[in-house]
């Protein structure tokens, strides 16, 4: 990769640039200039980048390079690298309208399969289709099981599993993943924590019986051609191991086997953490986020739309919850607590809020704030849409800052929330039901964390630019 200064060189000896001139043009010292290009130096400043890519006539392409080798400059390769991850993280996150539904799993019906003791999956074709067997097997059972002790970038075993979302009935996964015990990511640059995150997140939307337990390993060391049969397949009455690239394994039937496995497994289990505590009710929504961030925390909300939660009043949450709500009476004062709560951690603390453009467009549209599940309430009626986003106006240039660029298109169902302890994903599955993935791995917040606390400034709306929007939106809606 080229540093800052050998890129610079090298665009002005190709483009036979004359360095004074373009010394002021950019408003630099020439001495300062051949520091850049020597390498002893570098711009502080962006505008100064800038400046020379419109000297030196840069084609669009060059433009971004010559910026990506001066952020890497300014921030390092490694903080660079890691925002980077992040972003490609939240820019590809599983969209629960985009996922595949064409996957369908039929068994024979001709009864329980029998296996043999031992069998060798000689090829990648023979390993896949005795695990697609298997997995239709167990499916068909009523005390079936999958027990995985590998990776999630074998492709094919999860979209096999992600099909399974399409019964009615379903089976326990449970998942053992090594994360990196290293910050430093892989040699193609990728963060294999982030990327295990993305594999797993839709069988979570896919709305599986799915739980993922992790520990910390060095990856590459841990699974490698050079450490054999190092992955696990285990459902009831069979296993298979197979090699880290899955090209290779083992078919074992044998009961003794299995179970000798099975005790493996739950014995490796019981020394991993989860990786996610889940919740699926409103009451415990209630009762376990307010716990996960202290008022004294910073924290950051990254979502379409905006938090209007904290604009919410008792009477507003008296006339949108559905009459027809069960145990409502006691659901009410719960809320408002909540809510009441929740506004105190806000202005207690030190909070960070990004949402998009077209989110607050989306809300203003259909009333909907998905934050809130939507069996639980009928849409807000326009004059308190108005009313919230008024509200929501009154902190553009504090808490709350409006996204552009790539970030402008992140999916409806995505919402993170993170502090330096904590964090959550909250999304929508399949079945329309609210998750909650609450996690505390270390990587994975300071990741996060470390992206939103440096998120780049051309990615978000100026505080003017913000207000204007808003205006622009209240009076447009006021007028209709």
């Amino acid at each position: 990769m080229n540093t800052f200064s050998g890129l610079l060189s090298s665009f002005v000896h190709q483009k036979d640039i004359s360095v004074y001139p373009m010394t002021r043009y950019c408003g630099v010292d020439r001495t300062l200039m051949y520091k850049y290009l020597n390498g002893k130096d570098y711009p502080k400043e962006q505008a100064v980048v800038e400046r020379m890519g419109d000297f030196m006539r840069l084609s669009p392409s060059e433009y971004e390079d010559l910026l990506t080798a001066w952020k890497i400059e300014k921030i390092g390769w490694k903080n660079w690298n890691s925002r980077r991850n992040v972003e490609d993280f939240l820019l590809n996150f599983p969209d629960v309208s985009r996922l595949s539904e064409s996957l369908s799993l039929t068994g024979s019906g001709s009864g329980p399969a029998t296996y043999p003791d031992c069998r060798a999956l000689p090829t990648h074709t023979a390993l896949n289709h005795v695990v697609s067997q298997i997995i239709v097997d167990e499916l068909q059972k009523e005390d079936g099981r999958i027990c995985l002790m590998l990776q999630p970038d074998y492709t094919y075993l999860f979209h096999l599993l992600t099909g399974l979302g399409e019964y009615d009935r379903q089976i326990p996964i449970r998942h053992i993943v090594c994360f990196e015990n290293t910050s430093q990511p892989d040699r193609n640059s990728q963060d294999h924590n982030l990327l295990y995150l993305r594999k797993i997140l839709p069988l979570y939307i896919r709305a599986l019986d799915y739980s993922v337990f992790y520990y910390y390993d060095a990856v590459n060391a841990h699974f490698s051609n050079l450490n054999g049969l190092s992955c696990l397949i285990l459902t009831s009455s069979c296993a298979v191991t197979c090699t880290s690239d899955y090209q290779t394994g083992i078919l074992y039937g044998n009961p003794d086997v299995v179970q000798t496995l099975q005790s493996h497994f739950d014995s490796c289990q019981e020394k991993c953490s989860p990786l996610f505590s889940p919740i699926h009710s409103i009451r415990d929504t209630c009762e376990t986020v307010l716990k996960f961030f202290p008022a004294s925390d910073e924290y950051y909300s990254l979502q379409p739309e905006p938090c209007l939660i904290p604009f919410l009043t008792p009477d507003l949450v008296n006339r949108i919850v559905r009459t027809e709500t069960p145990e409502r009476s006691e659901l009410l004062p719960m809320l408002n607590n909540f809510i009441r709560q929740l506004q105190q951690k806000i202005s207690g603390g030190t909070c960070h809020m990004f949402h998009t453009s077209e989110g607050i467009r989306r809300f203003m549209k259909t009333g909907r704030i998905y934050e809130i599940p939507e069996e639980l309430y009928q849409p807000f009626p326009p004059e308190d849409r108005k009313l919230l986003l008024y509200r929501l106006s009154q902190h553009i240039s504090g808490r709350y800052s409006i996204l552009r660029g790539p970030l402008e298109n992140l999916p409806q169902n995505f919402h993170l929330w993170v502090s330096s302890a904590n964090g959550y994903l909250m999304f929508t599955n399949r079945k329309k039901e609210t998750i909650y993935l609450l996690f505390t791995e270390s990587g994975l917040l300071t990741a996060f964390m470390d992206y939103l606390r440096n998120i780049d400034e051309k990615y978000l709306y100026t505080d003017e630019e913000a207000r204007h929007f808003m205006d622009e939106l209240l009076e447009a809606e006021i007028k209709s």
